[in-house]
């Protein structure tokens, strides 16, 4: 064999490399820092624990009631940007009412999109201060419940807050005040 086929053994290291390098080492020098460590298991376990938003969601059912009838809404109280989230309601009537309307403020579906509502309303309309739905007529002792599925817009942070309103036609038979709190 000649010498050109066998390479000569490397007598220096790569520039930047000195003895230490090669030397073995004690602890956790070649390891991750325990700090960087428990920085980033603090974080998991702060969303993990609920403490920056929502930990399933809270929700809050508010009962309005008169002596002729009931309102039901189930909501979040709180919620982060960007999630989907569902409003439920839950009418009784107790006495007849000739055109059941729901009217939601403004200022509560400020930046929310609403993406569906069962059963679907006979009308819809808006005054600038109130989007209206109607229903028909809904018979004393009857009940009837409404779910409306919603996502809040990325860009909306802060309260959103307002009275819903159960109406016949335009009388006001029912307020339930109601409040949600956005997160970033």
């Amino acid at each position: 064999m000649s010498q050109e086929n066998n390479p000569l053994p490397m007598t220096r290291a790569p520039d930047g490399i000195v003895r230490a390098h090669t030397l073995p080492h004690k602890g956790l020098v070649r390891h991750a820092s325990p700090l960087s460590l428990l920085v980033l298991g603090g974080v998991l376990l702060l969303g993990v624990s609920g403490l920056l938003g929502h930990a399933g969601m809270d929700r809050d059912t508010y009962r309005s009631d008169t002596p002729s009838h009931t309102l039901d809404v189930e909501m979040p109280v709180v919620i982060r940007t960007g999630d989907f989230f569902e409003t439920r309601l839950h009418v009784k009537a107790g006495a007849d009412i000739g055109k059941l309307t729901l009217a939601v403020p403004v200022g509560l579906w400020r930046e929310i999109t609403v993406n569906a509502m069962v059963p679907q309303p006979e009308s819809e309309s808006a005054d600038g201060e109130a989007y209206t739905f109607d229903f028909g007529p809904l018979r004393a002792g009857k009940e009837m419940r409404i779910k409306i599925a919603a996502q809040v817009n990325p860009r909306l942070h802060g309260v959103l807050e307002g009275d819903l309103e159960l109406r016949d036609g335009e009388r006001v038979l029912v307020r339930a005040p109601r409040r949600l709190r956005v997160l970033p």
